[in-house]
């Protein structure tokens, strides 16, 4: 009998390589591979209010813009780098998968597709309500610090399977990271049948 593949996946809301990558789990996804959803906080030290981005040009961000536009995603940068720690407290009291991947994908998308305040707790309580998730009970997660405990049980996780940053996968003890082209996907998906 075989086994469905499965990989873990750690993203953080704030990483425009990890708003990218929700393509290339979207192959895997479409090759029977279960994709298994983590938060990881990768840049702790930005605070609330999130950080001033500098100028957004050169070759990292050309790579970015064609990546985007390949995978049918709008780009639009903000002049801040967001603090994502309220996003992906939100997103980790999120039991139900499906309702989780509706918030993580409209997070994304308010950010990266909208330039949307990322920070704003009455965009992500909207967001949670529209993926079909209970407001009160991301409000209760943040009020008691639930939310921030649950993200850091994930940054564990990270730790113990050799993730560092993001976006990273993880799958027969073997972890990758980076944005990788959709071929290369295509063949890894493959490769865990």
């Amino acid at each position: 009998m075989a086994t469905t593949p499965t990989v873990e996946h750690w993203f953080d809301f704030l990483c425009p390589f990890c708003y990218i990558a929700q393509d290339r789990n979207r192959v895997l996804r479409e090759h029977g591979v279960v994709v298994t959803e983590h938060p990881l906080q990768i840049h702790p030290e930005i605070g609330p209010g999130g950080s001033p981005a500098g100028p957004r040009v050169g070759p990292t961000y050309e790579f970015l813009a064609r990546e985007a536009e390949a995978a049918g995603l709008p780009l639009e940068w903000t002049d801040r780098i967001a603090y994502s720690l309220p996003a992906l407290g939100a997103y980790a009291t999120l039991d139900d998968p499906e309702v989780a991947d509706r918030f993580a994908t409209s997070v994304f998308n308010a950010y990266f597709g909208e330039g949307k305040d990322l920070e704003s707790r009455d965009l992500l309580l909207k967001l949670t309500e529209q993926a079909g998730g209970d407001p009160e009970i991301v409000r209760a997660a943040w009020e008691s610090g639930e939310a921030d405990r649950a993200v850091g049980r994930s940054a564990i996780l990270a730790y113990e399977n050799g993730v560092e940053g993001t976006p990273a996968w993880v799958a027969g003890g073997r972890s990758f990271s980076g944005l990788r082209p959709r071929g290369w996907f295509e063949t890894w998906a493959g490769s865990l049948r």
